[in-house]
């Protein structure tokens, strides 16, 4: 399967060969295989893990979509980020501020509280992919 990832800043993954991908679905985590179905489904926040030829790549997503179409897959996110781009003090300090920010509000604060909790889980989203190394063989 051929593995695709556009963000705003443009394509971040581009025609990476893959065995099986595991995302951040909105319900859970969902995986995908070769021969699935066609589909298009929504991403919520967390780590995609691609195993392919090479080993495998872990990468911190934040939501977007999903399209499946025989062997492309094709992922429109917000962001994506491969674990070993991840700055690691920058990821603890954005996740020291968003947990600040998350503790000094509540839940009456309605979308503002909702986009704080997204932050919290984008910084710690990004820690984890950092802290569990891809396996890409470098040759």
């Amino acid at each position: 399967m051929k593995l695709d990832v556009v963000t705003q800043e443009g394509a971040r993954v581009k025609g990476l060969e893959v065995d099986e991908i595991t995302l951040p679905g909105i319900v859970g985590e969902m995986g995908i295989l070769p021969g699935h179905k066609a589909m298009i489904m929504g991403l919520g926040i967390g780590p995609m893990t691609v195993h392919g030829p090479a080993g495998d790549e872990r990468f911190a997503l934040s939501g977007g979509f999903v399209e499946v179409l025989g062997d492309e897959i094709n992922i429109l996110s917000e962001t994506c980020e491969r674990s070993t781009e991840v700055d690691i003090e920058r990821a603890r300090h954005s996740l020291d501020v968003a947990t600040a920010a998350l503790e000094a509000s509540h839940p009456g604060e309605g979308e503002a509280y909702v986009v704080k909790m997204a932050s919290v889980r984008k910084a710690r989203t990004r820690l984890d992919v950092a802290k569990a190394p891809s396996t890409v063989s470098s040759h």
